[in-house]
């Protein structure tokens, strides 16, 4: 039995790596689920891989103890085993929630190497395991290769968005990519971010490790109208070849972020060479939001996460103007939802948009979409020409935005509302709406904070539990 627990951890090496694979594994296909979400699974198979690998060696060290063979610790098959247990640990260990949190880069750099230096350890540990290894390898080989070609270089305009505070405000990232990179497009997509390697950055900033949702694109999928176009049009490059401009909004926060964030500063509008990998994600295997058996559609976003919610809301509207669509977004100031504010501007479709300012608790700070009340007060800090701009042109879309009811007659005119949404009654809402109106499926999709995510999970449980039918997508790169 000690030996078995070894033999069955190693047979699923190879199944472990595959979990990992960022887009041409055939699980996305059979089980119809992207990367991210099979990236939960990845770390559960490997917390029993750790077990059975766990167990082993210590069935071993207790039988070599109790049988009086201390000499066997000096031979290569024991010494090699006792280096693959604790590289196994080390990975484990690496893992965990906090460590992640503290230093992702740490976690990236550990995990790849020790994945990488795991396999000729075990290679030369015990000949029976050399298939699983080998099994593995090509599985992991593949992995580089695909990651290494899929990779497109291009030139990225970074710039800083003006902020009032003394921590940055978001980064805004636009770069081309050819049609044929995008064809495969959707809204919420995702796509990999890194540096060339000639670049004069340290090698661990180069890394492509953190994913990056596409908050607008102007790529347009013909064949199946699945990609929205935040803008209609397309740049000519050589022959018939066109390339399609895409943006990212990112708040830097540290590791790669805070890397992309001194460029930002460094470069003065000058482009940049980055690489692009993607794009990636769940969207790709969604139902289809636009048919007539989803009744309404809840989208509810937090932050930056408004970068995956804000395409598929923009999608809807042209899919199904609008209709039965709630777009609940949570975020900080008015500073911060600048970038998004043109989407409802000339919006006439049946949306309900509710947008919460989390820090403008004061119902001074917050312009009335109903009454008209006079321009939002915001911060008074000492700017730059071009952040007196921004702050002009942010107060002008506030009063577009504000007058729309009136000026375009929206059956249902954005709201912009102090304080944090209150999900339990916007759930409520949504559903008893439903009841009295089509009574058909509903969709309900969240990229947030995890504790908003929680909340909202279980408010839409209770209604589950009722028997309602609904389709759920948390959008999150972990657990």
């Amino acid at each position: 039995m000690t030996k078995r627990f070894g033999i069955v951890a190693a047979s699923q090496l190879p199944l472990h790596y595959l979990l990992a694979a960022k887009s041409w594994s055939p699980l996305h296909y059979l089980l119809r689920m992207s990367h991210e979400e099979l990236n939960p699974y990845h770390r559960l198979l490997g917390r029993i891989l750790i077990a059975f690998f766990s167990a082993h060696a210590i069935f071993y060290i207790n039988f070599y103890i109790q049988s009086d063979l201390l000499h066997r610790f000096r031979s290569q098959t024991v010494i090699l085993g006792l280096i693959a247990i604790g590289t196994f640990v080390l990975i484990g260990t690496s893992s965990l929630q906090w460590l992640r949190d503290k230093s992702y880069l740490l976690f990236f750099i550990l995990h790849v190497t020790l994945s990488m230096f795991l396999l000729p350890i075990l290679w030369f540990h015990v000949t029976h395991l050399r298939v699983y290894v080998v099994e593995a390898a090509l599985v992991y080989i593949l992995m580089i290769a695909q990651r290494r070609i899929s990779q497109t270089p291009t030139l990225a305009s970074l710039s800083l968005l003006p902020s009032s505070g003394k921590a940055h405000g978001l980064l805004e990232i636009s770069f081309p990519l050819p049609r044929s990179k995008l064809r495969n497009y959707k809204p919420g997509h995702h796509i990999y971010l890194g540096l060339p390697p000639d670049m004069p950055r340290k090698p661990w900033e180069k890394l492509r490790f953190n994913p990056f949702t596409i908050a607008s694109s102007s790529a347009i999928n013909n064949s199946n109208n699945n990609a929205l176009s935040a803008s209609a049009t397309t740049q000519p490059t050589t022959g018939n070849a066109k390339t399609h401009t895409s943006s990212l909004l990112i708040r830097p926060m540290r590791s790669s972020t805070a890397v992309l964030a001194s460029i930002a500063e460094s470069s003065k509008n000058q482009p940049t060479p980055v690489l692009i990998e993607g794009p990636y994600g769940s969207t790709s295997y969604f139902p289809d939001l636009s048919s007539s058996r989803f009744s309404r559609i809840l989208l509810v976003a937090g932050g930056v996460g408004a970068t995956f919610t804000l395409p598929i809301y923009r999608d809807l509207l042209v899919r199904r103007n609008g209709h039965g669509v709630r777009f609940v977004w949570s975020v900080r100031g008015q500073e911060e939802a600048a970038w998004a504010l043109d989407s409802f501007l000339n919006d006439e479709s049946e949306a309900v948009i509710d947008i919460h300012l989390t820090t403008d608790t004061s119902p001074s700070t917050i312009p009335s979409l109903h009454n008209q009340t006079p321009q939002p007060t915001l911060p008074n800090t000492s700017m730059s020409t071009n952040d007196e701009d921004n702050t002009i042109e942010l107060e002008e879309r506030t009063a577009l935005l504000s007058h729309s009811q009136d000026d375009e007659g929206k059956p249902n005119p954005p709201k912009l509302n102090p304080g944090r949404p209150d999900l339990c009654a916007i759930v409520k809402e949504v559903f008893e709406d439903d009841e009295e109106g089509e009574g058909g499926k509903i969709a309900v999709l969240i990229c947030g904070p995890g504790g908003m995510g929680k909340v909202l999970r279980a408010e839409v449980g209770k209604w589950v539990k009722q028997g309602r039918d609904v389709f759920w997508h948390a959008e999150q790169f972990g657990w």
